[in-house]
């Protein structure tokens, strides 16, 4: 029986970056890429979670596969290459999973260019062995973390390549992907998404996007996630009143969307901070009057003998009329944005 070889593939584009299951042929001792779509093998069904944390993402995918040919035996594999610029990315705590049952896996020498002739670096796979029995359906999983990879001004990434599944029967059937944000202080600035039927927020700090029958153009494509900071301060400038987003300009629906709950309030309470409105709340007075303030970001710093100095003192006196009517419409539509969720 022939053997194909399907490989959850990790790439490093700028980034950590992983892949759809894919397949791929043996020779001379390699696994050697391949864009037949020979096999009669769909995939299905995927679910992807993206976990975001403060210094690692971890990614957990269920595969749902249905063969409709004979009962074929496939070797599945999980490699990984560097490729591009800043691609620090590593992974960890990798495992793999055959309908509910964990699955070990060996390493097996990859080579260094796909049949498109475009560049790879690819190196190493964790391989295993797993048989696909005839009409059925065969379930997998895989689950990692990975640190971010970095782009300019000051961008961390991750990101996932789904585009490998285009060597399967079919386009793939269905991709449900969660995005589940932890981090305090930074959020999906921009989010790279297949086309997608809906998308959503069901949690305080999880969206849910749903794509069917996605047909990738390349097997380069890949859902991306750009980090950045909650306030705009991505650039070499100290953020400053004239910068921040809050301060400048009405926002919208669209603006708060990639924002968790509690970065929400943050965000509408750094439009008191600069105006100097002093905090009672002792996370805000961490947020702003020394964690961020040592930086210079808003403006004022606390001294050891008690005094304030800085670009935006404190003002013991604030009343909400030194708020300009921008920064009036953006406090009460944030506040109603945060109540809604």
């Amino acid at each position: 029986m022939k053997k194909f070889l399907i490989i959850s593939l990790l790439v490093f584009l700028s980034s950590s970056l992983f892949a759809n299951d894919t397949y791929f042929y043996m020779a001379g001792g390699q696994l050697v890429p391949t864009e037949e779509k020979d096999i009669e093998i769909e995939m299905k069904e995927e679910v992807i979670n993206i976990v975001l944390d403060q210094d690692y993402y971890e990614v957990t995918v269920d595969f749902s596969f249905y063969n409709y040919g004979k009962k074929t035996t496939l070797e599945i594999g999980f490699p990984f290459f560097c490729h591009g610029i800043s691609g620090e990315g590593t992974i960890s705590d990798f495992k793999c999973w055959t309908n509910g049952e964990e699955t070990s896996f060996t390493d097996l020498p990859l080579v260094k260019e796909w049949s498109t002739n475009e560049p790879t670096e690819l190196e190493n796979a964790y391989v295993r062995t797993i048989e696909f029995p005839a009409k059925k359906t065969t379930k997998t999983k895989i689950t990692y973390k990975s640190t971010y990879g970095a782009e300019a001004p000051s961008y961390s990434i991750a990101k996932y390549l789904y585009g490998t599944g285009s060597s399967w029967k079919n386009a793939i059937g269905k991709m449900t992907i969660r995005i589940q944000n932890n981090m305090k202080l930074c959020y999906p600035v921009y989010v790279g998404l297949p086309k997608h039927d809906s998308m959503k927020m069901v949690d305080n700090n999880t969206w849910e996007i749903i794509c069917t029958n996605i047909e990738p153009s390349k097997y380069t494509d890949c859902i991306t996630i750009n980090l950045g900071d909650i306030f705009g301060d991505n650039g070499p400038k100290i953020l400053q009143k004239d910068r921040f987003f809050g301060c400048r300009r009405k926002l919208t629906k669209g603006d708060l969307f990639w924002y968790t709950k509690p970065q929400l309030r943050l965000i509408r309470n750094a439009i008191f901070a600069f105006n100097g409105y002093p905090f009672k709340s002792q996370d805000l007075i961490d947020l702003f009057e020394r964690d961020y303030a040592e930086w210079g970001w808003f403006g004022w710093k606390k001294m050891e003998n008690g005094d304030y100095k800085g670009y935006y003192p404190l003002d013991e006196n604030f009343t909400e009329d030194k708020l300009s009517e921008i920064e009036k419409y953006n406090v009460y539509f944030i506040l109603e944005e945060e109540r809604n969720r």
